[in-house]
Order: C-alpha cells, then structure tokens, then sequence
C-alpha cells in the first residue's frame, strides 16, 4: 500500500507523452482529460502520501519531477501551438528549470527535500485549472486568455520567490554542516 502513492507519480509521467500527442493532433478533449487525470493524480498521490504516512524517499523525489515534466510539457505544446502566448510559457518554464536545477544540487548534496508549501499548492492548481480550460476550449481568444495566463503566472512567479528563501536556508545549512567537516 506504501507504494501507492509512487505509482501514481509514475502514471503522471506516463501520461505526459498522450497529452503531448493528443494536442499536437487538435484531440483537445482528450488532451483536457489526460490533464485533468494527470491533477487529479497529483492531488491523490499528495493526499495518500502524507494522511496515510506512506512517503518514500523516491516520492520526494520523484513527484517534483513529475510536477516539472508535465508542467514543462504542457508549456512547451501551448508555446508551439499558440506562439503569441510564448512570454508567459517561457516564464513558466524558466521557473520550473531553476526549481529543478536547485532541487537537484540539494538533492546531490544530500539537502532534506521538504512537502511542497501552500503557495506552490496554489500555483500548481491554478495553472492545472487555467491550462484545462484553455485546452479545453482553444476557441477563446484576446483578454480572456491573457487574463488566465496572466494569473498563472504571477502566481507561479510569486510561488517561486517564497521558495527562494527556502532554497537560501538548504544551501546555507550545506555550507554550514560542510565547515563542521
């Protein structure tokens, strides 16, 4: 049962590539379903994990990455698909590379990877329900688009500036615990 949580995570990734697909060929319900299966997986995976106890050190691990490649995904499809969206996509996927980067050097160094916060809970559903709908509904055009787009990513932006002082506090402990050797 502890593993139900990681197995989730790996369905999340699996489903990256379909969502690619189904988008790149105009199949946008099925691309919104996959979506929709890919958050709801997220959330379940979160849920089991902490209510149940049932967090590995693979889980900590592998669901930020899973976060990441799908969020990155869905970036880079939208970006190809709709190129006069590119800015907020870019900085979406900026910010998901330099969290990736510097969880990664934690994680190499041996840093304790904490829960995600509420902020990046927020910005996470946020972006899921905003890329959803636009998915969904590629018709929608002009203010309506800018303003989704224009919310995610001030909040994703605002999710990674309160990381930052976290990721501040990991790097100096390293510092710290390395001077004791």
């Amino acid at each position: 049962m502890k593993h139900i949580p990681n197995m989730l995570t790996l369905i999340r990734i699996v489903l990256i590539p379909f969502f690619a697909v189904y988008m790149l060929q105009g199949q946008y319900l099925q691309a919104g379903i996959i979506l929709v299966l890919s958050g709801l997986s997220d959330v379940l995976d979160g849920f089991l994990a902490r209510h149940f106890g049932w967090t590995t050190y693979l889980g900590r691990v592998l669901d930020p990455v899973a976060d990441k490649l799908t969020q990155g995904t869905v970036c880079i499809v939208m970006s190809v698909l709709y190129p006069q969206y590119i800015v907020f996509f870019v900085v979406m996927i900026a910010k998901e590379v330099t969290m990736l980067v510097m969880g990664g050097y934690l994680f190499k160094k041996g840093a304790e990877i904490e829960a995600s916060r509420w902020f990046g809970k927020a910005a996470t559903v946020v972006f899921y329900t905003a890329m959803v709908i636009l998915v969904v509904f590629p018709q929608l055009q002009g203010m309506l688009v800018y303003a989704l787009l224009g919310i995610t990513t001030a909040l994703v932006l605002f999710a990674f500036v309160m990381y930052v002082p976290l990721f501040l506090q990991c790097f100096s402990r390293i510092q710290t615990e390395k001077g004791k050797d």
